[in-house]
């Protein structure tokens, strides 16, 4: 994740991202050691060694993401709440959709990439319903092009996440 590009993230999002670190810092410097030094005594060629071996690639991994949220929080830059707009979607903003062919409503937060998480509704703006939604006024109807065929939506109701 090289990059000098700033990364937009709500407040609850960069929280997340921090109790996410303080996580996985503990399971790097506390855990995983434990579990190194019991695997270690269990004797036989650490290089033989299953369980040695799955506990230095869990190491590298949380090493690895350790580095990635440190840098991402570092460069992040936290939406200031009253810069939400109810009358405008955009970061921040959660969505009531109407899908025009099945008349069911949905209702999204829009993130950024780095918060996006679709299993709790949380949509990307560079996701292709995220893309359509920017800058949409409540009433507008928006089409979606999707690998699965176009979908049609109509903005219900535009409040603060």
């Amino acid at each position: 994740m090289e990059t000098t590009e700033e990364i937009v993230l709500t407040q609850d999002g960069y929280e997340g991202m921090k109790k996410k670190l303080e996580a996985y810092r503990k399971v790097l410097h506390e855990d995983l050691p434990k579990k190194l030094k019991l695997a270690k005594e269990h004797g036989a060629e650490l290089r033989e060694n299953k369980e040695y071996l799955d506990i230095q690639r869990d190491q590298e991994f949380y090493e690895q993401e350790v580095r990635r949220l440190e840098e991402l929080l570092e460069k992040a830059k936290i939406i200031d709440e009253k810069h939400i707009s109810t009358k405008a979607v955009g970061i921040g903003s959660r969505v009531t959709l109407k899908d025009l062919k099945s008349n069911k409503t949905e209702e999204y937060e829009l993130v950024s990439p780095a918060e996006s998480d679709p299993e709790e509704n949380k949509i990307s703006n560079g996701s292709p319903v995220g893309r359509a939604l920017m800058g949409q006024k409540k009433g507008a109807e928006i089409k979606v092009e999707t690998p699965a065929g176009a979908l049609r939506y109509k903005i219900v109701d535009i409040e603060k996440a």
